[in-house]
Parts: C-alpha cells; sequence; structure tokens
C-alpha cells in the first residue's frame, strides 16, 4: 500500500502533467499569456477535457495532501 507521501508525489506528478497539456494546448491556440484567462470555444473539446483533467487533478492532489498514514 503506498504511503501518503507516496500518493502526494503521485498526485502532484498528475497535476503537473494535467496542467502542462492544458498550457500546451492554450498555446497552440495562441493564449500563452498565463496572466489571462483561457478563452475556450463551446465546440473545443480539446481544451475543454484538457481544463477538466486540470481541475481534477487539483482535487486530488488536495485531498492527497490532507491525507496522513494510518
Amino acid at each position: 500500500m503506498a504511503t501518503a507521501r507516496e500518493k502526494q508525489d503521485e498526485a502532484l506528478a498528475d497535476y503537473r502533467r494535467a496542467k502542462d497539456r492544458e498550457h500546451v494546448l492554450a498555446d497552440l491556440r495562441g493564449q500563452s499569456d498565463t496572466d489571462v484567462p483561457l478563452s475556450v470555444d463551446l465546440d473545443d473539446a480539446e481544451l475543454r477535457s484538457a481544463i477538466d483533467a486540470d481541475i481534477s487533478a487539483q482535487e486530488a492532489l488536495s485531498v492527497a495532501l490532507r491525507a496522513v498514514d494510518d
């Protein structure tokens, strides 16, 4: 069974991958300024999916960071 620290490390790695994917897709769409909120077209399923993955990864990381070993 993984320790809390191992779960935290895995959740952080997942979050970083999701955030990187979101940034790559935003860059491809000419939205490279991270200080400006993303503008997502209604029919842009790929970017919407990347944003959803980022949010899910953030939530999982938050849970993992609060966890302690039993």
